[in-house]
């Protein structure tokens, strides 16, 4: 009995001795594990150090980086079967491109570190800083829309396992990212939510790097003080720390005393930032920039022109090297966007000033192309393509201003080239286009998304309900609060929804069209008067064509032109205005080419592109009479059409999509539930189920009607609805100067829903989709008002229909009139029944209103306008 026990229990203790023997080998092998990990963390922090001290010591870079080299190359030798240390020395390998400025080499490092450390299982928190340093090299090399994907992922990420350092690095990122493609609003939530972390964990360098870019918002919005007292703070804490930020920070600041107009400290700063022996490619192409345009602008002054010209000539090379060199480097064209348009907008002056006629079209047609590329890159990521246009907007002002005075008639041609590409809102998208495998998480972050829109508006609403002058000074703050938060919470459910749309693959713009050939081909119809606009602070002026003549005119200064529109809507805004308003409107008309109107008198259509300053000018109402108490307005004599340009309007009208199955020739959306709760505590709009029963009664069986609690949401989202060849939406818009990002439409609960603020649909879910109909009516207020981008339009909901696909828009610039809009209506749709085009169908319906007793005044019939995509549409809507 018991042998067997025994000789189980030696057997038990063999296997025991064997198990202990193999225990002691791999606690050895692991401790020599551990013990070479150890020494490669110890050889990769010598090496990090060197590269620290590379760029933070003044004169040492020659001599520490071939050092620093030579021991990642022996780290990543030594590291190749362990992954996880192999990625991390091809993270300091990145390092060491980057101080070389080889950009192309350092994500390339960055790129196949990620490869090692994904394969090793390496900790989340280690890959999201990674991450982080691949977006850098990423905006140097011009893939911008890349590096954003990229920061959004990476946040959501580090979210989950709350490394707060790192996620105000991530917001530090993402808010640099929206700051080079002109989000500057958003940019500046990111970097306050960076600093405030920052301020958390009480790491000074990190706050004054924070510091230097909140300094650097507050320039861009004109406080100067603030900005150069955000700078000075950073300033002397990266002198304690003898950090190479230092002569950053120079630069900041004399940018700040640039933009203020001290140009003596301004050039000093800028000077010692450029003397630096620490500066690398990068700063020193800032410093330079900036000395060429401190340069400019003393020869604009005729202060010592001959020597500053000089001095700008040799600046121009010195920077065509370094920005060459660069490219080169990089392999890429597209390497330091904004540097190389900051480059051309000083050289485009420059050579302006020197007559240069041949260097001014070169500098300019380059920064277009670069321009075109970068948005082309950004076209699927949410405003970001309009965003970036127009923070390239100074380098076309100054290639157009110098055109206006040296090659005019290139003017108009160059304009319509620039523009024809017009960029879709590719914005974010409804979850069903994000891919099956993606679909149920993709509908959880839209629906967030969708939360946080709602509780922005909310926000919003709040605020504007606040009178600042009788409000409780605390109430407002307290509401101010409110709405910052919703901002954030909105640009967080925003880009974590976008981390799981799938965006296009960036492709080569199209080749340039032959515009100028086309333009000399192209003749305005004996009807028309063609106007377009181009209203900058340096460079004002519009263009105006009838037959085959053309006539430019000078304008005022984009600020003045910008009161002149704002006291205009502020007269409008109600009736009863009187002489004001008459005044008002007879002072527009120096926005107009007069004397070249009169002159045609045959005409009876004005076609104007406006941008984006004039787009909530009511151009119907301006009064061409010069006699005292005489009212003239444009549409007694003319049907006023807003198109986007020349070729594209007069172009042969595009074929229209496949119509959907069961589509009807008008759809009418009206009336809507309106909840009980804020935003939604408006006023009811009876007239609009007036406005439905009246186009009802004059096109019978053609209509199909949504009104009450079938309004909603969906029924605009529905195929068939964008199929409509009209289609009609009378309910109220939302719009809100505070926060101009949000339009959208009021509209009943979806079925099944029980919230109690109604429906709402805002611009990314409505133009989720193409629309098909010729033309789309939005009676609610304010529909042709939004966000500006500076030079190519608003982002309204006019503009987004527009956009998808409709041909022409008929919308609202201000808060208009239930009753009046009903009316007004009324008569547009008796007009179109009859067989007229909707241009001519809305003039036939506005002088209606203008000689009634009741709408005679402007406010009734003026805010609302048509835009149109191309003049068939506005000719023939049915």
């Amino acid at each position: 009995m018991n042998e067997p026990s025994c000789r189980r229990y030696r057997a038990d203790w063999r296997v025991a001795w064997v198990c202990l023997i193999g225990a002691g080998l791999l606690l050895s092998g692991l401790q020599a594990s551990a013990t070479d990990a150890s020494a490669q963390q110890a050889a990769r922090l010598e090496a990090i150090e060197l590269l620290r001290r590379s760029q933070n010591e003044s004169g040492r870079r020659e001599s520490y980086l071939p050092q620093a080299f030579a021991r990642i190359q022996r780290g990543l030798a030594g590291s190749k079967d362990d992954p996880l240390q192999h990625g991390q020395w091809l993270e300091a390998l990145w390092e060491y491109h980057l101080l070389n400025d080889d950009h192309a080499q350092a994500r390339q490092a960055l790129e196949r570190s990620l490869q090692f450390l994904t394969a090793a299982g390496a900790d989340a928190a280690l890959i999201d800083r990674v991450t982080c340093d691949l977006s850098y090299s990423l905006i140097l090399v011009g893939e911008v829309a890349k590096a954003k994907d990229l920061l959004r992922r990476a946040i959501v990420s580090t979210t989950q396992h709350n490394d707060r350092d790192l996620l105000a690095e991530l917001y530090y990122g993402l808010g640099d990212a929206y700051r080079k493609t002109g989000e500057r609003l958003v940019a500046q939530r990111y970097f306050e939510a960076a600093y405030e972390l920052d301020q958390a964990s009480g790491n000074a360098l990190k706050i004054s790097i924070s510091k230097q870019k909140l300094g650097s918002l507050a320039r861009d919005r004109g406080e100067f003080r603030q900005a150069i007292d955000w700078h000075e703070q950073a300033l002397q804490v990266f002198i304690d720390e003898r950090n190479y930020r230092e002569l950053v920070t120079y630069i900041e600041l004399a940018r700040d005393y640039a933009a203020q107009g001290e140009l003596r400290l301004a050039q000093s700063y800028a000077q010692l930032a450029l003397d630096d022996p620490r500066a690398l490619p990068e700063q020193r192409i800032d410093a330079s920039v900036l000395l060429l345009r401190l340069a400019n602008d003393q020869r604009e002054r005729a202060v010592e022109a001959s020597r500053h010209a000089t001095r700008a000539s040799k600046l121009v090379r010195d920077i065509e090297t370094l920005v060459n060199g660069s490219s080169a480097r990089q392999k890429s064209e597209r390497a330091r966007p904004t540097h190389q348009l900051q480059f051309a907008e000083q050289a485009i002056r420059h050579y302006a000033l020197n007559r240069d006629l041949a260097n001014v079209r070169a500098h300019g047609q380059a920064a277009i192309r670069l321009a075109r590329q970068v948005a082309s890159d950004l076209r699927a990521t949410h405003d970001d393509s309009l965003a970036w246009l127009t923070a390239a907007q100074p380098v076309l002002n100054e290639y157009v201003k110098a055109l206006y005075e040296l090659d005019r008639p290139r003017v108009l041609p160059l304009l319509e080239t620039y523009y024809a590409q017009q960029i879709e809102p590719a914005e974010l998208r409804h979850s069903g286009v994000v891919g099956r495998a993606y679909e149920a998480e993709a509908i959880d972050l839209f629906e967030r998304y969708r939360t946080a829109q709602r509780m922005l508006v909310d926000a919003t609403a709040a605020l504007d309900r606040l009178h600042p002058d009788t409000t409780d000074p605390r109430r407002r703050q307290e509401a101010k609060s409110r709405l910052d938060q919703a901002l954030r919470e909105w640009d967080r459910a925003r880009d974590a929804y976008l981390t799981m749309y799938q965006a296009l693959a960036a492709s080569t713009p199209a080749k340039e069209p032959n515009v100028e050939a086309a333009f000399r081909a192209l003749t305005v119809p004996p009807t028309d008067i063609f106007i377009r606009y181009f209203v900058q602070e340096d460079v004002s002026f519009g263009v105006a064509l009838a037959g085959d003549e053309i006539r430019y005119f000078d304008l005022p200064p984009r600020s003045t032109v910008q009161a002149l529109v704002q006291r205009s809507l502020d007269l409008l805004n109600a009736p009863g205005g009187g002489a004001q308003v008459e005044a008002t409107l007879a002072a527009l008309a120096q926005l107009l080419p007069r004397d070249f109107i009169r002159r045609h008198a045959n005409t009876t259509r004005l076609v104007i592109v406006p941008d984006d300053v004039m787009q909530p000018l009511p151009f119907s109402a301006i009064d061409l009479d010069e006699r005292p108490r005489t009212y003239a307005p444009l549409v007694a004599k003319f049907e006023v059409v807003r198109a986007r340009s020349l070729s594209g309007y007069y172009a042969a009208r595009p074929a229209p999509p496949n119509a959907v199955a069961k589509n009807s020739d008008i759809v009418v959306f009206a009336d809507p539930v309106l909840g009980t709760q804020p935003p939604q505590r408006v006023q009811a709009i009876p007239s609009s189920r007036a406005e439905a029963a009246s186009i009802e009664q004059i096109f019978a069986t053609r209509v199909i009607t949504y009104t009450g609690a079938d309004a909603t949401s969906d029924v605009l989202l529905s195929p068939e609805v964008r199929a409509a060849r009209v289609l009609h939406i009378a309910t109220h818009g939302y719009f809100s100067r505070t926060t101009p990002d949000i339009v959208g439409l009021i509209t009943s609960n979806r079925r099944g829903s029980i919230d109690p603020d109604g429906g709402f649909i805002g611009f990314t879910e409505l133009f989720s989709a193409p629309f098909s109909a010729r033309l789309v009516i939005v009676s609610g207020c304010e529909t042709m008002r939004g966000k500006d981008y500076t030079g190519w339009g608003v982002r309204s909901l006019a503009d987004g229909f527009l956009s998808q696909g409709a041909g022409s828009v008929i919308g609202t610039l201000w808060r208009v009139s239930d009753a009046a809009t009903a009316a007004l209506m009324d008569g547009f749709y008796r007009s179109l029944h009859r067989g007229a085009g909707s241009s001519a169908a809305l003039q036939a319906a506005q002088r209606e209103l203008l000689t009634s007793r009741p709408f005679a005044d402007p406010y009734y019939w003026a805010g609302v306008a048509l835009a149109s995509s191309n003049r068939g549409y506005d000719q023939h809507s049915l």
